[in-house]
């Protein structure tokens, strides 16, 4: 197995209290807090505390060998950078002179608070808050990042195991990491994978509790703090689909009232789902075919009503079903990743008849490229049939383009994205977004980059952006 094959698989692979929420001091200030209609339910399921080396280890364990040379010497940079703003923190609030690794330390705190599923009804999640302290104490926290992750499958692991944004509290930023559900304390749940609007919520409801969590320990806010959304892949498609649930629903206006929405970085997206998928209808083409069943298992979650009494086995043709992906999917059964995920390999029929067209793509992860129309089944190919309908109609529910931004958003993409098709996500919504005034730039890593090494560069890339803050 090649080591783009194993990265990608460890990317993939990676009693309540009612309160209502009011607004933390700010400057020390404890007058003149707002009353906010929204309220949350949570509870502390557990806590630790890092070191500045151990946050480091965390933050940038992962396999370097794919990076870009470029990206690779951003990242030296941030190391550098963080290690020297751990020790200003450190001086800042203990007087210390170089002994940041004593003084600084990290308060990883797992909140289970209480939102919605995809039928309304509440439901627990779970997500990890990440918090800077000197010498013990709880420091003034600047600006909050609400860091929404990437693609994982793996039903045993927890959503925001990794730590790619962790190691910025140094900075005084305190870090937010939800889980969707099928992770964390929702273990063993199918996904709502791509139910964006959905997770929107979840993800603003985990502020909400943080926020309380932060007052409830006495912990200050600066005067004018705000909240940057940062994701990539799905999590650029939710991090998009935050700041729409912000300004456009009324709950994320109120919530708003303390999330104080500041700016969106939308990494190898913003993954607009029926964008996508329309590609794969138009070009017949896609990689990694183990993402379909996640869509549509997704859905079926997440628009139960819409999708009501329809298999995920009727999707797909009996060719495909052999290769078990689909039934895996459908039972909720991921016990073995690797298998499920190579067994594209196997497929020799439905593989792209000239793959010397797509082996650029090929060579840079391992996965051959599967012809959508005989991964499909009969039925689905039907434009008039009852599953296509269906499918399609969620898709549309979901889009995260439909609305003109107000706060700045940045789109990143690599050029070379072999999963999140380039045109109909990244290009499409600036191009939208542009001529609708909204304040959105676009931002590209190096032509050699694709899916799997353009989230270094796009991590290296934001983390110099939030330095700036």
């Amino acid at each position: 197995m090649n080591t783009y094959r194993d990265q990608w698989i460890s990317l993939l692979c990676a009693g309540l209290l009612s309160v209502t929420i009011v607004s933390c001091s700010s400057d020390g200030d404890n007058a003149n807090t707002q009353e906010s209609q929204t309220d949350v339910s949570f509870v502390v399921s557990a806590e630790e505390t890092l070191s500045v080396d151990e946050m480091m280890d965390m933050a940038y364990s992962a396999d370097e060998n794919n990076a870009l040379p470029e990206d690779l010497e951003t990242q030296e940079i941030n190391k550098k950078d963080l290690l020297i703003a751990a020790q200003d923190l450190s001086d800042r609030y203990s007087g210390s002179n170089g002994s940041y690794h004593r003084n600084v330390t990290y308060k990883v705190v797992t909140l289970n608070y209480q939102s919605i599923d995809g039928k309304g009804n509440p439901i627990t999640i779970s997500g990890k808050l990440t918090l800077p302290m000197v010498s013990g104490e709880y420091v003034m926290i600047e600006d909050i990042l609400l860091s929404c992750h990437a693609t994982n499958i793996d039903m045993t692991g927890n959503g925001v195991s990794n730590a790619m944004f962790k190691e910025m509290a140094a900075y005084s930023f305190a870090i937010l990491d939800p889980d969707y559900i099928g992770f964390g304390v929702t273990q063993g749940k199918p996904q709502t994978y791509l139910c964006q609007k959905l997770i929107a919520r979840q993800c603003v409801d985990m502020e909400l509790a943080a926020l309380k969590y932060m007052q409830q320990q006495g912990i200050q806010l600066k005067k004018g703090y705000g909240t940057y959304v940062a994701g990539y892949s799905q999590g650029g498609g939710n991090a998009m689909a935050v700041g729409r649930h912000i300004q456009e629903t009324e709950h994320g206006q109120k919530a708003n009232k303390q999330v104080n929405l500041k700016g969106l970085y939308c990494g190898a997206g913003p993954y607009t789902p029926i964008g996508t998928f329309n590609h794969w209808l138009e070009t017949d083409s896609l990689s990694l075919s183990a993402v379909l069943s996640m869509v549509i298992k997704g859905q079926q979650e997440g628009h139960a009503d819409i999708m009501k009494d329809i298999q995920l086995t009727k999707y797909f043709s009996d060719e495909y079903l052999k290769s078990g992906i689909p039934q895996a999917f459908d039972t909720n059964n991921m016990s073995n990743i690797g298998q499920i995920l190579l067994g594209d390999s196997e497929l020799t029929d439905i593989k792209y008849p000239e793959p010397k067209e797509k082996t650029a793509y090929e060579t840079c992860l391992g996965f051959p490229w599967m012809q959508f129309s005989k991964i499909m089944s009969a039925e689905f190919a039907d434009p008039n049939s009852h599953i296509r309908t269906a499918l399609l109609k969620c898709l549309e529910e979901e889009r995260v383009d439909d609305w003109i931004p107000l706060v700045p958003v940045e789109i990143y993409t690599a050029p070379r994205d072999n999963v999140i098709p380039v045109q109909a996500n990244a290009y499409d919504t600036y191009e939208k977004f542009r001529r609708a005034g909204a304040p959105v730039t676009l931002a590209e890593a190096g032509y050699l980059a694709n899916h799997l090494t353009g989230q270094i560069a796009w991590a290296n890339h934001v983390k110099v952006l939030l330095k700036k803050l």
